[in-house]
């Protein structure tokens, strides 16, 4: 998919990519290939954006286009990743970063990917956290990897 969007320039073994806008800013899209240690997550990335000179954020729509550009080449080199993004009541910006990944998602073609999203809490800690994942259908199955992951989450609950 070619949109209107910023070139872009990818870094690095583990996908990182960066792009200026025309007012000066740098963004950087960033996808960590994430070790759990079970093979049901072998190909679990998770992904993270936003920008370098930490100035104010100007309205840009190219910005968007080119997260979007950059998720879509992400998965032309890694298929059968399973994309995991998190967006968590610290910052309190998680509903924006949310919506992106919502975005990205409408965007593309909803036959061939799914998206996931769990709710999760850790009452202790008093954050709120939304675990979203894509990936394709022709990869995984959405019932299986929504099982995978609660299954996860529970051992993940009772280290604590």
């Amino acid at each position: 998919m070619k949109t209107n969007s910023y070139s872009y320039t990818k870094e690095g073994n583990d996908p990182l990519f960066t792009f200026l806008t025309k007012h000066g800013l740098e963004y950087y899209v960033s996808f960590k290939k994430m070790d759990l240690e079970n093979e049901n997550f072998n190909s679990l990335y998770a992904i993270d954006f936003g920008e370098l000179n930490n100035k104010k954020f100007i309205k840009d729509d190219l910005i968007e286009n080119t997260i979007i550009e950059i998720i879509f080449d992400f998965f032309t080199s890694y298929p059968d990743s399973l994309l995991h993004y998190v967006c968590d009541s610290i910052d309190n910006k998680q509903l924006f970063r949310s919506k992106l990944f919502d975005k990205w998602y409408s965007k593309s073609d909803n036959k061939e990917f799914s998206k996931l999203e769990i709710n999760y809490e850790i009452p202790e800690e008093e954050i709120h956290y939304k675990l979203e994942f894509i990936f394709k259908n022709e990869f995984h199955n959405i019932e299986i990897v929504k099982q995978h992951i609660k299954t996860q989450l529970d051992d993940f609950s009772s280290m604590k």
